[in-house]
């Protein structure tokens, strides 16, 4: 049952609510037609090598990492909203740069313009979020996660079928199909109401002061080392299973639409109880054990997959896909309650910095660790130690300010 604040925040904002799932639900589409085929695309339509996609993907996102927090800090002293629409409509008119006969410079320029301008959204639709529904966020920001599950999934399959029935030519239309779900996003972000934060004091805007922040810091770089989940199921378990077991081809994406399917049933069910800093903290350790005993059960599996085995993988993957749902929504939690309300943007580009990081950082830990068959138990160690030390601090922290609290208010 929601609470008189939340019931309030429901009848005011309800067009908004609807309207910020649904920008998430199409984006996700939109990346699932065109991002799931987007290296074929790159090679097969603009002939372009492994490596000079790898340069370009990785100058994207080292880009992307320079910018994010100066533009988050912008984010705070104007309209939120303005900035929704504005990247929206910019990564729409970047994607269509790939139809345009462009140069191997040209090629970087696009993509690091589309990438940027993806990165920079992913800061500014949670703060739009905590803005207008500031007792119910995490309810919104769980049920915006299904519907990107969702729309991905559901872009994903649209791809499938227009490369199968269309050929080469398809990809120009996934292409502007992708273009398309930004333009709808920019329709959407107009009917927002204006999103502004509260000011703050001319000698307070120096400087990060997220990043002075301990227990935001500490919390960040947490969630940086339990996000390993992504990785580990997206990346290390494909190459896993398709390099060092007899496992078919067709478990891989059979193992993503489970994926999905569980996120869009459970993730606001199990989103619940992350609205403190001690229950986010608590969840976020519980998803970051549940990642290291998926490792563990991973390093069971043979080359030939057995009946032993495809128990093992299938209880490992349930393992992945709860790791993700509690530990992003503990995640989610952590970002909120520790941000100041009054640098909700610069708080979320030092959180979602982290993220990033693990982004660029994750996928060749992971391929370099599952070379070997105790490489999963090693990257079971590397994401509980870090996320045990943070989960101590946060506790510990959130008991003191407790303490001070109540004996503030006697």
């Amino acid at each position: 049952m929601n609470s008189p604040g939340e019931a309030t925040e429901l009848e005011t904002n309800s067009s908004a609510r609807r309207g910020i799932i649904a920008m998430y639900g199409l984006e996700a589409f939109g990346a699932g037609a065109f991002v799931s085929s987007r290296i074929v695309f790159f090679t097969q339509v603009l002939e372009r090598s492994p490596g000079q996609i790898s340069v370009a993907l990785s100058t994207a996102s080292f880009v992307a990492l320079a910018l994010i927090l100066p533009f988050g800090k912008l984010a705070d002293r104007v309209d939120r909203r303005g900035l929704l629409v504005l990247l929206n409509s910019a990564v729409a008119l970047f994607l269509l740069g790939y139809l345009l006969p462009t140069s191997l410079i040209g090629f970087f320029v696009t993509t690091s313009l589309v990438v940027l301008g993806q990165r920079l959204l992913n800061p500014i639709r949670p703060a739009v979020i905590a803005q207008l529904f500031p007792t119910m966020r995490l309810k919104v920001r769980a049920a915006a996660h299904v519907s990107l599950n969702a729309g991905f999934a559901l872009g994903s399959l649209f791809a499938a079928g227009a490369l199968l029935v269309g050929g080469s030519g398809a990809f120009n239309v996934l292409l502007l199909v992708n273009v398309a779900m930004f333009v709808a996003c920019v329709l959407i972000a107009l009917r927002l109401p204006p999103v502004r934060s509260k000011p703050v004091a001319a000698e307070s805007r120096r400087g990060y002061v997220a990043l002075r922040d301990r227990p935001f810091v500490v919390a960040t770089i947490a969630s940086m080392f339990g996000s390993l989940h992504n990785s580990a199921l997206l990346i290390g378990l494909p190459l896993w299973l398709l390099h060092r077991t007899d496992a078919p081809s067709w478990v891989v994406p059979s193992i993503l639409a489970v994926n999905c399917l569980m996120v869009v049933g459970l993730q606001v069910r199990l989103s619940r109880g992350t609205d403190t800093v001690r229950g986010a903290t608590r969840a976020h350790w519980r998803g970051t054990m549940m990642l290291a005993g998926a490792c563990v059960l991973l390093v069971f599996i043979g080359d030939q997959m057995t009946a032993l085995s495809w128990t093992l993988l299938a209880a490992a993957v349930i393992l992945l896909t709860i790791s993700e749902i509690v530990q992003t929504a503990g995640a989610w939690g952590l970002s909120f309650a520790l941000a100041d309300e009054r640098r909700v943007g610069e708080y979320q580009s030092v959180f979602g910095l982290g993220l990033d990081v693990q982004m660029v950082v994750g996928p060749v830990l992971v391929t370099a660790l599952i070379s070997f068959q105790q490489g999963w138990l090693v990257l079971a160690a590397i994401a509980l130690l870090p996320v045990g030390v943070a989960t101590r601090l946060l506790l510990r922290w959130s008991s003191v300010n407790a303490t001070q609290a109540e004996q503030g208010s006697t």
